[in-house]
């Protein structure tokens, strides 16, 4: 008996790996339902039901979104999954996870958003970032434009970017700080005329900073590799 489940289940999971993109998450949640060993890990059982008497998930827009969603997940090992069990544990918080995980999957208003909340949740669980970082950092996917969401993500280090707009955003989720101060400048190099101006100048925080290493993470393919960030001082440029 126990080698027909077995032999069952590596066949699920053999059509799981060899399924494209568009039926990946549906097959990953029938391998879930059948799945002894995820059942046998109490994190994924209490909610391996829920998933699958979800009455929304075969509504096109949602599928898209959890598609993404695992896309950007990618592949996780049994450790990683051991040791995500483990911070959920100490936290108190591993009976409501994953309720809390399809609310915010549905509450994503764009598939390019639930790819990077899948993004965030990558790290979480690879304990790149703690559960509080997690949180805001869902509270930021949803709340800020996705245009502004990609401009950061492209344009962190150019201060013209963030001087025009993008900076007062950043400071409303304190990714970043604002400095202003009085400066001056030349405006007549012959005479050697100088007038004094406003200057407002930005620097990304470090919640701005774990931020953008996420998305670099789901986008690392779009960005220049000079301007791949993955922590460390922030790189600025002027010459564009």
């Amino acid at each position: 008996m126990e080698d027909n489940k077995e032999s069952k289940n590596l066949d699920v999971k053999s059509k799981v790996e060899n399924f494209p993109v568009a039926d990946y998450a549906e097959a990953l949640l029938d391998f879930c339902a059948e799945s002894e060993l995820v059942k046998a890990i109490p994190v994924f059982s209490t909610g391996v039901g829920m998933f699958k008497a979800y009455s929304q998930y075969k509504e096109g827009k949602f599928k898209r979104k959890v598609q993404s969603f695992v896309e950007a997940v990618g592949d996780m090992s049994p450790e990683d999954w051991s040791k995500f069990e483990a911070s959920l544990e100490a936290e108190g918080k591993k009976e409501q996870f994953l309720n809390e995980l399809l609310e915010i999957i549905e509450k994503a208003d764009s598939e390019q958003k639930a790819k990077i909340l899948g993004g965030i949740f990558r790290r979480l669980v690879k304990t790149e970032i703690e559960h509080n970082i997690f949180e805001d950092q869902v509270r930021i996917t949803n709340e800020i434009r996705l245009l502004k969401i990609f401009d950061f993500m492209h344009g962190y280090h150019n201060p013209y970017i963030l001087e025009e707009s993008l900076g007062d955003v950043l400071v409303s989720f304190r990714m970043a700080t604002r400095k202003i101060e009085l400066a001056e400048k030349t405006v007549n190099l012959l005479a050697g005329t100088k007038v004094q101006y406003i200057k407002t100048s930005y620097d990304i925080t470090a919640i701005g900073g774990a931020y953008l290493i996420t998305l670099h993470q789901v986008h690392k393919e779009k960005i220049d590799a000079d301007f791949l960030y993955t922590g460390g001082p922030i790189k600025k440029s002027t010459s564009f």
